[in-house]
């Protein structure tokens, strides 16, 4: 985990704190010196501390925060399973992922949807919203969609 990491991955939600929420709760902010433990993916870097996040604040640029999220907000979808037999031009790529954030930050530029495999650890990164049939067999997988 970085700082960078985390709020790419809460970005895709549209949230303004990169800890995926938009207030600190019930408890408020910690004083600072509850949060000393280093990032994993960076020790330059401030993660947190016991029963603590560190909170980033996310600011969106350009010409309305409005167009910005609504092109990186993934949404629950539903199924639509399509064959396709175009040689040479793959419909989906898998890969491992240690959980749902991470593949959802990996659908970047050519992809509009993911089926992320909690039990089997898989990320299957789709060209269209839709299904190849030949993943008919991810089927039990969380569906998301680009909005």
């Amino acid at each position: 985990m970085t700082h960078e990491l985390c709020g790419s991955v809460c970005a895709l939600g549209g949230f303004h704190g990169a800890y995926c929420g938009n207030s600190y709760g019930s408890q408020g902010a910690a004083p600072a010196w509850e949060c000393i433990h280093v990032c994993s993916g960076n020790s330059r870097q401030n993660c947190g501390g016991d029963y603590r996040n560190r909170v980033l604040r996310l600011s969106y640029t350009g010409s309305s925060e409005d167009a910005c999220m609504n092109r990186n907000v993934f949404v629950p979808g539903n199924r639509t399973f399509v064959e396709l037999n175009i040689p040479d031009a793959p419909a989906f790529r898998t890969l491992q992922s240690a959980g749902l954030p991470e593949c959802l930050y990996r659908c970047r530029s050519g992809c509009q949807a993911v089926i992320f495999s909690q039990q089997q650890r898989l990320c299957h990164l789709l060209e269209l919203a839709a299904v190849p049939a030949a993943l008919s067999s991810a089927s039990s997988g969380d569906f998301f969609v680009r909005r």
